[in-house]
């Protein structure tokens, strides 16, 4: 397959890498320093404490100077920078090309099918801890990523041929036909946790010591705006949600606490004004999730 990964980050960089160790064609668009050790060293990765060897890849930050269709474009980037990465594919994308969001949120296909309403698009989430060590070395811990992407109630060939290729490349996929209510699920916890611990200025640990009601009450109205949207969530999805926390070190930070600390742009939109947004439209009431969002939007 001819794919293009757009974001050569800890998610973008790993796909990448180990789907060109499997024999795919990949290009990647990366910047700076990044994009210029990609193009003389290629991608390294260290998974689970074990260094591959690295792997050329063809690389550039400049789509508009693409010159071929993909039959696949990854777009592995933050949820506010999603739209102008889709514009600058323009180029590279045909009339067939398959497009597939694998950042945060559960809005990002709708993002994709405004620009390229032709176009077919699905929608996907990663699970993985990765990170960029140095331009052009992606570390991930564990056992390596787990990719569910899909089509709401429809599939494409497309995209069961990335799920092979994927596999063969070591990452395991899941193609799902529900895949509007696989992303709410994860959901649930990024927008709750995103959301508090950056409202409240404390790790995820001190959300859940500290402020239960509140988690448990904006994880209820998140669930609620998930089931409105077609979502089959249920009171399990909370339990599950709680239960894979107490696995999480107390000073866990979430990236939007981390970018707000920073000064940097965030998700805020994605992750909470998106829940508002929504529940504005199917006239549902989130006091909690909506005074976070106004006090982090007044910051």
């Amino acid at each position: 397959m001819k794919v293009a990964v757009v974001g050569a980050g800890g998610v973008g960089g790993y796909i990448a890498a180990m789907l060109a160790r499997a024999g795919e064609d990949i290009c990647v668009v990366a910047r700076g320093t990044h994009k210029e050790a990609i193009e003389r060293e290629g991608v390294t990765v260290r998974v689970g404490g074990e260094t591959l060897p690295p792997v050329l890849v063809s690389v550039t930050d400049d789509p508009a100077k693409l010159s071929e269709k993909f039959d696949v474009v990854l777009f592995c980037v933050k949820g506010y920078d999603l739209e102008s990465a889709a514009l600058s594919m323009r180029e590279a994308i045909g009339k067939n090309t398959l497009l597939l969001p694998l950042g945060n949120g559960v809005g990002n296909d709708e993002v994709l099918k405004r620009i390229y309403p032709e176009n077919p698009v699905a929608n996907g989430a990663v699970y993985i801890v990765s990170r960029i060590v140095k331009p052009g070395f992606i570390e991930v811990k564990g056992r390596g990523a787990f990719i569910v992407m899909g089509m709401e109630g429809a599939s494409h060939p497309a995209l069961n041929e990335l799920a092979d290729a994927l596999g063969k490349a070591g990452i395991k996929t899941k193609v799902s036909d529900r895949i509007k209510t696989d992303l709410w699920r994860k959901f649930l916890l990024i927008s709750a946790m995103a959301t508090l611990t950056t409202c409240y200025d404390e790790p995820m640990g001190a959300v859940m010591a500290e402020h239960p009601e509140e988690f448990d009450r904006i994880l209820r109205e998140i669930l609620e705006v998930g089931r409105k949207e077609g979502a089959k969530l249920s009171e399990e999805d909370i339990d599950s949600v709680k239960e894979q926390l107490k696995k999480v070190p107390y000073d866990s930070p979430t990236s939007m606490w981390l970018d707000f600390k920073a000064g940097r742009e965030s998700e805020l939109e994605q992750l909470s004004g998106y829940v508002v947004k929504k529940a504005a439209e199917h006239s549902i009431e989130v006091p909690l999730m909506k005074k976070c969002y106004g006090e982090l939007k007044r910051r």
